[in-house]
């Protein structure tokens, strides 16, 4: 299963979940600083906003990001970010509740590659692990190893890598909604 496919199967049982328990479409956070491509209705009383994921079409062309933070990127990182146009992907794996990193309309990617690398260089690290999302209540991160595309949650606090899932796909396909 590649990850768009594993996201196309997500973002279903997520519509479906919605439509199922609430007649509805899921909702998120309005931020009036992103695209509204995504959003089907107002903010209501709360500031929150219905939204649909939408397949991408104009999808990001990596040379340019590959030769800025000079290194090539996983392919499963590559196919995240050219799938789909999003605001939420989360749910539970296995006994944690994850958070990954939503693709928004006009989303910076140079800048959030840019960002992640030199966050890891003033650390002292080598730029290897790509965060994609983070584990709550806990607040680690969730990191894909750009090398072999394995998925590690990564202790803030000790920098200790502990496997999550062997890939992205296993990831995302495993995501349980809440209920």
């Amino acid at each position: 299963m590649s990850v768009k496919a594993a996201m196309t199967d997500y973002f279903e049982r997520l519509l479906d979940y919605w439509n199922e328990k609430y007649n509805t479409f899921p909702k998120a956070p309005w931020d009036e600083d992103i695209n509204p491509l995504l959003y089907l209705s107002e903010p209501d009383e709360e500031e929150y906003i219905f939204w649909k994921p939408v397949e991408k079409k104009d999808v990001e062309n990596f040379s340019a990001i590959e030769n800025e933070i000079r290194m090539p990127l996983h392919y499963s990182i590559k196919d995240y970010f050219n799938s789909y146009l999003f605001l939420s992907l989360e749910g539970l794996y296995h006994s944690n509740y994850i958070y990954l990193e939503p693709v928004e309309p006009d989303k910076d990617l140079l800048s959030y590659f840019k960002n992640l690398k030199n966050y890891e260089e003033s650390q002292g690290k080598e730029f290897r692990y790509v965060q994609i999302g983070f584990i709550s209540p806990d607040e680690m991160a969730i990191n894909v190893d750009n090398e072999t595309g394995k998925i590690y949650i990564e202790d803030y606090e000790t920098n200790e890598l502990k496997l999550l899932a062997r890939s992205l796909e296993e990831l995302i396909g495993e995501i349980k909604l809440k209920k």
